[in-house]
């Protein structure tokens, strides 16, 4: 069985497409940005040979190939990352130009891009959260001690080693978890690790760069909370396509979600009762004590009906009787 419900307000579908907009351009952007510099450092500099992370060509024998490296710990990634095949032949690039926007290599572009959606992404999750407080509507997604106990039983219920679903409420536990995450760690540490990045900032709030570690560190925080961003978008993507595309984008778009209902049990499976002993049928009863009544009765009819002697006869009857046995007496004799 299924029922039509109101789960998603305007302000929470209008917020929700524009901060799928602003997340896309500003990933883009970002590796547009990043493309500028191919290095992660923790601390105050940037020196090439001290980054932890890089994606770097090198010509091999007149080959160009293109690698990652994680603290010293290398991967030869070309064909993806840090070598892009171009008319012009190979050209070294981090992240190719159909991820990036401007696609052509163009920093100023890609910060310009990235200003502006940060900006909009902020002040959009601020309304959002907002007015969604306001509405009592937050509290829904909040990840409180309780669930802990339900995260495994939702984990296996999804991966279909689980018949019941642990859900109580609009929200299951792992989306709890999921929005708290992203709502209260991720996007505050996002926010303030790129304003820790700007120059401008840094010197009207010293204390941006230095919770970080310095500018460096506030650089690799903020890319690394990108791709956790990235993550968590795509595991809500593969959620809405395995939980029905059609029910979530028409509750995204109109507001109308069909919720399952569940059907109790008790409606389903009679209650097992003792047995009862079979009852008699009624055309057996009904015959049976019409006899007996009337067998019992037609002495007494029958006695009823003779006629009452009067009382002459009842007086000449008993002498008759008398003298019968006194002749069979004297003949006896």
């Amino acid at each position: 069985m299924a029922n039509l419900a109101y789960r998603h307000n305007r302000i929470t579908r209008l917020t929700h497409w524009t901060n799928a907009v602003a997340l896309l351009i500003l990933f883009m952007s970002g590796l547009q940005i990043f493309n500028a510099y191919p290095h992660l450092h923790w601390g105050s500099k940037a020196e090439p040979d001290e980054a932890f992370f890089s994606i770097y060509a090198a010509n091999e024998d007149g080959e160009i190939r293109g690698y990652a490296q994680l603290f010293g710990w290398r991967v030869d990634t070309t064909g993806f990352l840090g070598v892009q095949n171009t008319e012009m032949g190979p050209f070294p690039r981090a992240f190719p130009s159909w991820i990036t926007i401007p696609g052509f290599f163009w920093l100023a572009g890609g910060r310009r891009w990235h200003f502006f959606f940060a900006w909009l992404f902020a002040l959009n999750g601020l309304l959002y959260f907002l007015y969604n407080h306001g509405r009592g509507h937050v509290r829904k997604f909040i990840f409180v001690p309780k669930d802990m106990g339900r995260i495994l039983p939702m984990i296996l219920y999804y991966l279909r080693l689980r018949r019941e679903s642990p859900q109580e409420g609009e929200y299951n536990p792992l989306q709890k978890f999921a929005y708290t995450g992203v709502f209260f760690i991720l996007t505050p540490l996002i926010i303030l690790s790129g304003l820790a990045m700007s120059p401008q900032l840094d010197v009207a709030f010293n204390w941006l760069p230095a919770m970080f570690g310095g500018r460096q560190s506030a650089r690799s925080v903020h890319f690394i909370l990108t791709f956790l961003f990235a993550f968590f978008t795509f595991g809500h993507i593969f959620m809405v396509a395995t939980t029905g595309v059609f029910n979530n984008m028409r509750s995204m778009i109109t507001g109308w979600y069909r919720e399952k209902i569940a059907v109790s049990m008790e409606t389903v499976t009679p209650a097992v009762r003792a047995p009862v002993e079979p009852m008699p049928e009624p055309k057996d009863t009904a015959t049976e004590k019409p006899r007996l009544e009337t067998v019992a009765t037609e002495p007494a009819i029958q006695k009823s009906l003779e006629p009452i002697p009067s009382p002459s006869e009842a007086t000449t009857e008993k002498p008759e009787a008398g003298t019968e046995k006194e002749s069979q007496k004297n003949g006896e004799k």
